[in-house]
């Protein structure tokens, strides 16, 4: 069976969780994260808001951090897209294969093929695990201030009240 945008559904909702962003140019920091998926009958596609604000023990608590937007395609056979629109301005163009987890769930893992209005990135990539408990997932980048493909941001997200 080909997995389709039908086969994601069910992660459309509200996840909530924590993360860290971490990356040689930066110092690492905590953060509490909001994504919400939605999705119409009519288009392959889901809709994606992701949301992110630190999270420490100091002033610094609360504030944003994060904020984008964008959709996740289906391509046909079993390749998706991962557009995303960043604060910052910064659109990327992602694309991945999906294939089902070892625990039932649903990975994809994403390469850029394009990304704009950005000069420092060079290549992003993200990978994906969707199960019906969580959301994990992980972001890797070279820029030019770091040329090597580190992880920047990884995080851990579950429905409220689970």
């Amino acid at each position: 069976m080909a997995l389709t945008i039908v086969n994601l559904t069910f992660i459309v909702g509200k996840w909530q969780g924590t993360g860290l962003a971490e990356y040689p140019t930066i110092s690492p920091v905590d953060y509490d994260e909001g994504l919400v998926f939605a999705r119409n009958d009519k288009d392959p596609v889901i809709h994606y808001e992701q949301r992110a604000w630190i999270k420490s023990s100091d002033k610094r608590n609360g504030e944003p951090i994060f904020w984008e937007s964008g959709f996740i395609i289906d391509k046909g056979n079993e390749q998706f897209e991962l557009v995303s629109a960043q604060r910052s301005g910064r659109v990327e163009i992602l694309r991945g294969e999906a294939k089902p987890t070892d625990g039932g769930g649903i990975g994809i893992d994403f390469f850029s093929v394009s990304i704009s209005n950005d000069a420092r990135m060079i290549k992003s990539g993200r990978r994906y695990r969707f199960s019906e408990t969580t959301v994990d997932y992980e972001l890797r980048m070279s820029t030019t201030d770091n040329p090597l493909f580190d992880r920047h941001l990884r995080a851990r997200l579950r429905r409220p009240g689970m």
